[in-house]
Formats: C-alpha cells, structure tokens, sequence
C-alpha cells in the first residue's frame, strides 16, 4: 500500500480516521519498522555470544517494550508520553554500547547501565527548561557526529567477520543491500525514502539466499504462536565493569532525549493545519515517554529505544496524525513478539545485510548531526567547538596515540570516542557560555506588582549598554505587557482585584547583542500562548477582547520577535527589542 503524498494533516491528533485505512498504513509502517528495529538486538546479542535462546529473547522483549511504548507515547499517562503517534525504535546508535556491556559485564550489566540512561531522560524531561543553555544542539548535533563514529566501528567488525568466512558473497551482498537503500533513499520522493531501508534488506536477503549465505534454519523451527523458551533473570550489577561505563551510557541518555526533544517538536510540524508554537509540555511528554521505554527495556533486558525519526516523513505522505494510528502501531508490533514464525524470518536477516543497511545508517547518523550543528547555531565560534571535539573522539576512538597509563577505569573511559568527545563539547561549551558578557538577573514575586522595580532594573540594564532614554521606554512597555501575560490581573465578579492563591516567583534575564536587547521572561503563565495570538494578529489584522486586554498589538509593534515556550509549571517568553527608528 502506498499512501498519497499530503503536505498537511487531514486528520490530527484528536481527530478520528478512518478505521480501515488506518490500520493499512499502521500495518505498513509496523512491518517496515519491525524488519529494522530488530537489526539492533540481534546484532547485539550474536556478538555477545550468548547462545540461540538469548537472540529468540531480545527480539521477543524488543518487539514487546517498542509497541507498550508506542501506545504510551500515544496514550500519555499523566505526564509521561507526548499524546502523539511517536511510535519508539531501538536505537542503533546504542550497539557498541550494549555489545561491551553485555561482554565485558553480562546481562545485568546492561539492564543496570540502561537503568542509569533512562534516569537521565527522565530528569530531562521534568527539568527540559533547566537544561536548555546546556544540553544545546551543539551539544546534541556533536554527539551524533561522534556516535557515527562508535557505529562505525561495529560497521567494520561485522563486515570484517563476514568476508572472513564467505569473502565474496559477503562483500557482493552488503553492497547491494547498500546500493538499493541509497538508490531509494536519495531521491527526491519521500515515498521512495521512506521504502528505501527495507527495500535494501530484502534485495539483500535475495542476494545472500542466491549466494548460500542465508541460514534459515531458525525460520523453519519457529513456531508459528508462542513465547520465548528462556529468559533471562533480573539482575542489577554495580562491578567495576558497570562503573567504567556509566559515562558512556549518561551520554548515551542525553542524545536519547536530545532525539526525543527534536522528534517530538518536528512531528508538531507537521501534525498540525496551522501554523503554531511548539507545545513544550508535549516535548516534555514525549522525552518522559522514552524514559518510559528505556526503564522498560532495562527490567525486561532488552536494548535501548528512541523515538522513530520515519514517522515524521510517513505523516507527511499519509497525512494522518490521529492518535488512532498511534495505537493500531503499538498494538501490532505486539502482536508480532507473539509469532515467532514472522521474528525468525526478522532476526535471520544475515550479517553482510546487516552490515549494508548500518553503513547508511552510520552516514546518516553524522549527517543529522552536522545539520543540527549548522542549522541551529548562528555562532562561528560553537561550530569550530563541533569540529574540534569530532576528531577528538575520532582520535581517542580509533588509538591514533598512544593512551597514558591512568588505571583500569580511567583508560576505558579514555577509550571511548563518546565520553572524551562528548566531555570535550560540553566543557568547551561551558566555557563560552561563561566567559560570555554576563546576563543581568532580576527575580521578585510573580505579581504586576514587581512592575516598578522591572522598570528600574531595565532602565540600570540600558543605562550600562549605553542606549538612551528612546529604548529604555521601549524596554519598559515591552516588560509591562509581557509580565501582564505571564501575571495576569484576577478581577472577582464585583470588579475587584483578588490576591494570588500562590506565591510564584519571575525571573527575568536581559543580554544584548549589538544594539538588540534580549529579555528572556520566565515564570508561570495564563495557559494562552502568547506567540500564536501574535501570529493570529498578523495574519488578521483584527482584535479581540482578550488581545485588547493584553496589548499585544503594541507589544507586536515594539518587539522584533516573540517567543513562548510553554512547561509544566513554567513559561518561558524571550522577547527581542531593537531600537526605535530616530525618524
């Protein structure tokens, strides 16, 4: 089934589809996705060595946790999940991760390691707008360029250990593999990209039969229904094994979330008719919701899982973005763990095709991560940071230097391209962002009340940049809009003004670049997001009562750019301001 191209949704979120397409596009998104999320657990767990039954188990588990996870993300319950179709994966960037997990420790070790990664996704999603000076895109976009590079690696082992048995047939089958994916995935139609992985593993599945190097003989003992034989005990381990890679496993965590937080904004994109702010309670769900799987994936001693990135391109061909789609997802990739006939035909996938489809992978990997780097850093300065920490890992990585001798824990730590360049990025990024002109700070309660004292702190602030009373005054009717949206006055029936049930702190940062003021608001707000009334004056040109009440056609008119993001518990409104034109 091929869905027709849409450029914008026509059913969204909390629309209802039709049933019966539905579940055609979710059975052709979930066969394509169970053929290649199962590359990562049985590749993690043939190199491990653990025998036939622990392979039968990973895919079992993988199968299981991405569609629970799926309908979690789906779902939402309470504020884990993003209440969207972000349909979860296992990641392939984590399997030199899970494979010197799982031989130098073992089992628990991985669940253990897994445990500590999703803990970090789980902090992140409730602290996202702590973090957001620090867990930057530079910061993300590097650590996928460096996981290309750990990827990599396993790239060449496994296509080492495949020609060294059937040197010509392995060869000749990982470049057709490659060769079809990159034919389909290079071209300008999203359908074709979309077909491109999975066509590339079935022509190399063709190619190995033909060659004698595809075993089928687990095909033909699976049982049609049924679970797995044996599985592994939960186990939590705390060896030093588990201790020299918690720093991978940490990072591990952060580009898991990283992948959740632009994941989730890009499906908003384009699972919306209009054109509106980003929600970040639902990126904050979303990256919750990830959490949720890893946790999941660590009890059930699986590999770790992300966000799917080819939903965002299917929603665009199909255009559907109802919830309903979400589910029918999750809920046949269930069922799937429950036939054990269609896992076998999954988890034979030779190791050459495996090898094809990873080099695509690998090379993708490292250019989503440059993009993110050049399309969301504006500052020469942060790229070089990029670079530079690039060929660190790569330098650490591949032993291009002799390694002091710093002990057991302290050389496998350097040994890692994901911790040193990974370290090596946020301590560069940390010392830009202090050695920066400081912010000037403002805080007092969340009230209109504290308006006299944010005018005197603006006026200090332009007072120190040198500008003159024209943009003090400028500076001082943008805060008192901007606090008006953020603290509201509460008016009882008979007019009067009514206290604040709580007492609820603003916090307002102010920087300059050039002769741009940036006021970043932050505090609690009314629930209304203040960018979209913006934007809905522009396109109309008309008012409302409540645009009247809030003035946001004068704070349109003295502000260059408004921005609200919106957290439990928290708004965020940076405003920028430019000077008034002296005509």
């Amino acid at each position: 089934m091929t869905p027709p191209a849409s450029e914008s949704p026509r059913y969204e979120a909390d629309e209802q589809s039709p049933l019966l397409p539905t579940l055609g596009y979710g059975l052709q998104f979930s066969l394509i996705a169970a053929a290649t999320l199962l590359v990562t657990p049985v590749i993690v767990a043939n190199a491990a060595e653990r025998g036939e039954p622990y392979v039968t188990w990973m895919v079992f588990a993988s199968l299981v946790v991405v569609g629970i996870s799926t309908i979690i993300q789906v779902r939402r319950l309470g504020g884990v999940g993003a209440g969207a179709v972000l349909p979860m994966f296992t990641a392939a960037f984590s399997i030199p991760f899970c494979i010197t997990a799982l031989v130098d420790g073992g089992p628990a070790t991985l669940t253990t390691l897994l445990l500590v990664a999703a803990g970090v996704q789980l902090v992140a999603s409730r602290w996202l707008f702590l973090l957001r000076r620090f867990v930057t895109p530079t910061v993300g976009g590097t650590v996928m360029m460096i996981l290309s590079i750990t990827l990599a690696s396993v790239v060449f082992d496994l296509l080492d250990t495949a020609t060294r048995a059937e040197p010509d047939a392995a060869a000749v089958t990982a470049l057709v593999t490659l060769g079809v994916a990159a034919a389909l995935m290079l071209r300008r139609s999203a359908v074709l990209r979309f077909w491109g992985p999975l066509a590339g593993i079935v022509a190399g599945c063709i190619v190995a039969g033909g060659l004698g190097i595809y075993d089928t003989a687990r095909i033909a003992e699976a049982a049609w229904i049924g679970l797995p034989a044996e599985a592994p005990g939960l186990a939590l381990d705390f060896s030093i094994d588990f201790w020299t890679l918690v720093p991978a496993f940490l990072f591990l965590g952060v580009i898991i979330a990283i992948q959740a937080n632009g994941a989730a904004i890009a499906m908003q994109r384009v699972a919306w008719r209009d054109d509106r702010a980003v929600d970040f309670r639902q990126v904050q769900g979303a990256v919750a919701g990830a959490g949720a799987s890893n946790v999941f994936a660590g009890l059930a001693g699986t590999v770790p899982n992300a966000i799917n990135p080819a939903v965002i391109p299917f929603t665009q061909i199909t255009g559907i973005a109802a919830r309903r789609l979400g589910y029918a997802i999750g809920l046949l990739l269930l069922g799937v763990a429950f036939l054990p006939k269609v896992s076998a035909v999954l988890s034979s996938i030779p190791g050459p095709v495996m090898t094809g489809y990873l080099i695509m992978v690998t090379g993708a990997l490292f250019v989503d991560g440059a993009r993110t780097v050049i399309q969301h850093e504006q500052h020469q300065e942060k790229i070089v940071v990029a670079g530079v920490c690039f060929w660190i890992a790569a330098a650490f990585q591949f032993d291009l230097f002799a390694l002091p001798d710093v002990g057991a824990v302290g050389g496998a730590l350097l040994e890692s391209g994901i911790t040193t360049g990974g370290l090596a990025a946020i301590v560069m990024i940390l010392y830009l962002e202090f050695t920066n002109p400081r912010r000037l700070r403002f805080q007092a309660p969340l009230d209109v009340a504290a308006l006299p004292e944010l005018n005197a702190f603006l006026a200090r602030f332009a007072q120190r940049r040198g500008w003159d009373t024209a943009m003090q005054e400028r500076l001082g009717a943008v805060a008192e809009e901007t606090l008006l949206t953020l603290a509201p006055l509460d008016l009882s029936p008979d007019g009067a003004e009514e206290q604040p049930q709580t007492a609820r702190q603003l916090v307002v940062l102010a920087s300059s670049e050039g002769t741009a003021a940036d006021l970043e608001f932050i505090g609690g707000g009314t629930g209304v997001n203040l960018e979209d009334q913006i934007r809905q004056i522009q396109q109309h040109d008309t008012l409302t009562v409540v645009e009247q009440e809030l003035s946001l056609v004068l704070l349109r008119s003295y502000a260059a750019s408004v921005t609200h993001q919106q957290y439990h518990d928290t708004d965020i409104i940076t405003v920028r301001v430019l000077p008034p034109d002296p005509r």
